[in-house]
């Protein structure tokens, strides 16, 4: 778990690569730590099964963006000698393209979006001219608010359920609202009427996108060194 107010840090049980991803995902950092994060490799065993809770303070007020990035990679490399590197070795993806039907997207009409609030992960509404990013149940199904997003961002956050990275293939630029409801990976089949069609069918349907199986440039950050910190 981790708590903040501004100038402060306080994570608490946390395993070492869970630190590691999280301070440094380009992707996350400075936009929620939401969405797929980037695997870590490499590194001894104990990375994954032992935990430490970090108390910090900063000189100065500071976002939560700013503590969990840069302030905790100066924490890790200083007190656990970290030294990591980022490989993009070919994986499976999967391509974000266009059907043959024209898009079915839905602009994004708020007048009041800041770059670095862009994404926001909540349980309620925040008002008409914000955009909002939460999911929840719907019958059977996954229901998605996601309004405002790129079409980059609804790919690594709206698509982070699918096996593979998502890379945007579709040229389309702006910003739009992505209502996608879906029956999630692994649910049993449902005789509910309902039931929607899986996270594969359901962007084709409902938006004019469709996934393509195909290699592409994955992330992966490669522990070169860590240590056991020292106690206070």
């Amino acid at each position: 778990m981790s708590t903040f107010s501004p100038g402060r840090m306080n994570v608490v049980c946390q395993v070492v690569k869970g630190l590691i991803q999280q301070a440094y995902d380009q992707n996350a950092t400075g936009k929620g730590k939401v969405g797929r994060l980037v695997p870590i490799k490499g590194g001894p065993a104990w990375i994954d099964t032992e935990r430490y809770s970090i108390e910090a303070k900063a000189e100065s007020p500071e976002s939560q963006a700013m503590m969990m990035g840069p302030m905790l990679r100066k924490i890790l490399e200083d007190r656990f000698r970290l030294v990591i590197h980022r490989e993009t070795p070919e994986v499976p993806v999967y391509l974000l393209t266009l059907t043959k039907d024209k898009p079915k997207l839905q602009p994004f009409q708020g007048r009041n979006l800041h770059p670095q609030r862009s994404l926001r992960i909540s349980a309620a509404p925040r008002g008409p001219d914000t955009c909002r990013v939460y999911a929840g149940g719907k019958g059977p199904n996954v229901s998605w608010v996601a309004e405002g997003l790129t079409i980059d961002e609804f790919c690594r956050i709206v698509l982070s359920e699918v096996d593979r990275p998502v890379i945007d293939k579709t040229g389309i630029t702006g910003r739009f609202n992505f209502p996608l409801e879906y029956m999630p990976a692994g649910a049993l089949p449902s005789d509910d009427p309902s039931a929607g069609p899986s996270i594969f069918t359901a962007p084709q349907e409902q938006f004019g996108l469709k996934l393509e199986a195909a290699k592409g440039p994955g992330e992966v950050h490669v522990v070169d060194r860590v240590e056991r910190p020292s106690e206070n």
